[in-house]
């Protein structure tokens, strides 16, 4: 399976009570089918899956999989704490019709979580799932890093599909490139996608795509393309937005949402909403970025959508 372009990393739309919204969940997909984003990845961590019960989950990968334009590559987050949790998830997924289910490291036990115990967990895991599997590194969150000699171990695994990249190391990458070519490693920072791609990244995997997916997008289709002054010039505009909202953690992505017009909702607590000053100041940058977009659209949005949260 091909890994490449730029994918969203979408957001679980919630009330004020914390209850899902899959009608807002639907509403966001039948405009992102719209863009140029090559798929989604659903709950993952920007979709706050760690606050979820097994049900809540199912439910969301089950209304993603069924709005979700069939020509976008559709990745479930499928990562918990057991193998044995993360066998029976990613199953789930497999039956819905997911393309690879997206695996975070375990790291509750980080003291443990070895790179004897990392190659054991992905490759047992790959050896039993039905779909393949694509190794998700994101340290600033779980306090475990996937080293580079662990990756370039487990991508000679004929069901390891790739790597979602988020510790923000370019000379890992440059390093992975080399020791692995054509191993599609998709970073997961927007404000270092230009760079990436010139280091050898297949695409990335975007927070910042669920608010903005053709800003975004325009950087990898510049360098595509050969235009590097356009891509560049993509990068920048996208990274004054992420400098807004990347402080405010997931608070600040679904403000991000909900000031490009798509629904972004509160957060689950105990997460905290963005102040009203916050939320001005996401709204004045991402209204920056939609002039900088290429036909000075944000994010295929013409206006935004209300965020009332009835019953």
């Amino acid at each position: 399976m091909t890994l490449a372009g730029i994918i969203a990393a979408l957001t679980t739309p919630m009330d004020d009570a914390g209850e899902l919204r899959l009608d807002r969940l639907q509403a966001n997909l039948e405009r992102y089918n719209a863009s140029p984003l090559a798929g989604y990845l659903v709950l993952g961590s920007s979709g706050e899956a760690i606050y979820l019960d097994r049900a809540e989950k199912l439910s969301v990968l089950a209304a993603a999989a069924r709005h979700a334009d069939q020509h976008k590559r559709l990745l479930a987050g499928t990562g918990e704490e057991s193998l044995k949790a993360t066998l029976e998830m990613t199953a789930r997924a497999a039956d819905l019709g997911y393309h690879a289910a997206v695996v975070r490291t375990p790291h509750y036990y980080k003291k443990a979580m070895s790179p004897r115990a990392l190659l054991g967990y992905y490759r047992e895991l790959a050896d039993q799932s039905p779909i393949p599997v694509m190794l998700y590194n994101i340290p600033p969150l779980t306090g475990v890093d996937l080293g580079l000699e662990t990756v370039a171990e487990l991508a000679a695994h004929p069901n390891i599909c790739g790597l979602k990249e988020s510790s923000g190391n370019l000379d890992k990458l440059v390093r992975l490139a080399a020791a692995r070519p054509g191993f599609p490693v998709l970073v997961g920072g927007a404000s270092t996608v230009y760079p990436s791609l010139c280091a050898g990244a297949a695409g990335a995997i975007l927070a910042l795509a669920a608010a903005a997916p053709e800003a975004c997008c325009e950087i990898e289709r510049a360098f595509r393309a050969g235009d590097h002054p356009r891509a560049l010039a993509a990068q920048r505009a996208v990274l004054a937005a992420a400098q807004a909202f990347e402080p405010l953690s997931i608070p600040g992505l679904k403000a991000a949402v909900d000031a490009c017009g798509f629904y972004g909702g509160p957060p689950r607590r105990p997460l905290l909403p963005v102040s009203a000053a916050e939320r001005l100041r996401l709204d004045e940058a991402f209204h920056s970025l939609r002039r900088a977009c290429s036909g000075g659209r944000a994010a295929g949005a013409p206006a935004p959508a209300p965020t009332d949260s009835p019953a």
